[in-house]
């Protein structure tokens, strides 16, 4: 089984209740051990305590397979590109992060860090932050450094028009096309991602029309939290795009959101997405 969380953002208290929930006995009962952690970026800015959570992230890679793919706020620290949205407080916090703190991000040998995506073709699964589309299919020629980096994986986002289009929040992009990219690697495939905050399930069949999924809330209580999940049932003939809510809201408006993590059942096929309320 696999733990799946996106955009903690340094929120050191929701990392703790996501791990303090999925390893309680309660949990594993109910649900499975997870061995494995998927990472969809956006660990750092916004909230305050970036070096506990890079710490919690590192210890946990001693005892469990981290999957990490990059999301655009890491980068925008890793690369000092400011993206606006992050109070003093959490400016200060990440200025005092050392190399040694950092050193969960992989530095690759061109100098950049880490993966856009990752892909595990052993259960058809699609890890990206923002959007699997190839940055180099869809940006135009002759584009500005500055608005490159708008098309990376890290910056795409499901549209909620008709069409596909760029703005300065990103490349916004079609459930087809993305079906699309992933069916490069393999065919019926589940696709991760985060970036948007706000939890999205949508199904391609096997004649390739798409629906959004509106799946039923369910309540109950687990090691003293009180949770809400979607269950997802996974078919051997549909193509999923999945999108998890934000894992640490800290940094945005308080009360707006709550914490949001899932998992990955691969004995029984099926995803269930958390809200911690």
């Amino acid at each position: 089984m696999d733990l799946v969380f996106s955009d903690i953002h340094a929120d050191f208290g929701a990392l703790g209740k996501i791990l303090k929930i999925t390893t309680s006995q309660e949990f594993k009962r109910k649900y499975g051990k997870f061995t494995r952690i998927i990472n969809l970026g956006d660990v750092l800015e916004r909230g305050t305590h970036p070096k506990e959570v890079l710490s919690s992230l590192c210890s946990l890679e001693k005892n469990y397979t981290v999957i990490s793919v990059m999301g655009n706020h890491d980068e925008a620290f890793l690369y000092n590109r400011p993206v606006s949205g992050s109070s003093f407080e959490s400016l200060n916090a990440h200025k005092v992060l050392t190399a040694e703190d950092l050193s969960f991000f992989s530095k690759n040998t061109d100098g950049t860090f880490g993966q856009q995506t990752s892909i595990d073709k052993k259960n058809n699964l699609f890890f990206v932050h923002g959007g699997p589309l190839d940055p180099q299919k869809i940006k135009p020629k002759d584009i500005a450094p500055i608005e490159e980096w708008l098309y990376q994986n890290s910056w795409q986002r499901i549209s909620e028009e008709e069409f596909e289009y760029f703005s300065y929040y990103g490349y916004y992009y079609l459930p087809s096309s993305a079906f699309v990219e992933s069916n490069n690697y393999f065919k019926n495939s589940v696709i991760l991602c985060g970036h948007q905050h706000a939890e999205k399930i949508i199904e391609q069949d096997a004649n390739h029309s798409i629906r959004e999924l509106s799946l039923k809330c369910i309540t109950e209580r687990i090691s003293d939290f009180l949770v809400e999940k979607k269950e997802i049932e996974i078919s051997n003939f549909c193509n999923y795009l999945i999108r998890l809510g934000i894992g640490g809201p800290e940094g945005y408006e308080p009360g707006s959101q709550n914490p949001h993590f899932g998992i990955i059942q691969h004995d029984q096929k099926k995803v269930i997405l958390f809200e911690i309320k």
